[in-house]
């Protein structure tokens, strides 16, 4: 039997009184891939945040690594040009040998390697960017 650890996280932090609010939880094909809540940290004036516990496959780590830690700007810019290039880059996968008519996808491409975060800016001509720069 698989445990599934996305499951079992949640639970353990809320039972520590670090998680006070579930917000969403997503599944795909019965597997727990997303869990979004609210935390507070220790301490009497700490402010709630906001936490996501994102459960990714091995092999699409490095594109929602580029994902999840760059800015809502950030990541548009390099979608934008991915696209430019005839390219689609999302928390998935980078691929190549997109055809698009207008606005829709006719075919989704062929996935590229890449088993890093800088294989994703060296497919795409970037220089790469620690994830603290990427922020503007």
């Amino acid at each position: 039997m698989r445990i599934i650890h996305i499951k079992i996280i949640p639970c353990f932090i809320f039972c520590l009184g670090f998680i006070t609010d579930d917000l969403i939880r997503v599944e795909e094909k019965g597997e727990q891939k997303k869990y979004m809540g609210v935390c507070k940290l220790p301490g009497e004036d700490t402010k709630h945040r906001r936490i996501d516990i994102i459960v990714a496959p091995y092999s699409e780590y490095p594109c929602a690594l580029v994902h999840f830690t760059g800015s809502g700007h950030f990541n548009r810019s390099m979608r934008a040009l991915a696209k430019k290039k005839g390219m689609s880059l999302s928390e998935h996968a980078l691929r190549t040998g997109v055809v698009r008519r207008g606005q829709e996808k006719i075919h989704e491409g062929t996935p590229l390697p890449v088993h890093c975060e800088k294989d994703i800016f060296d497919h795409l001509g970037l220089e790469y960017r620690e994830s603290h720069e990427r922020d503007y």
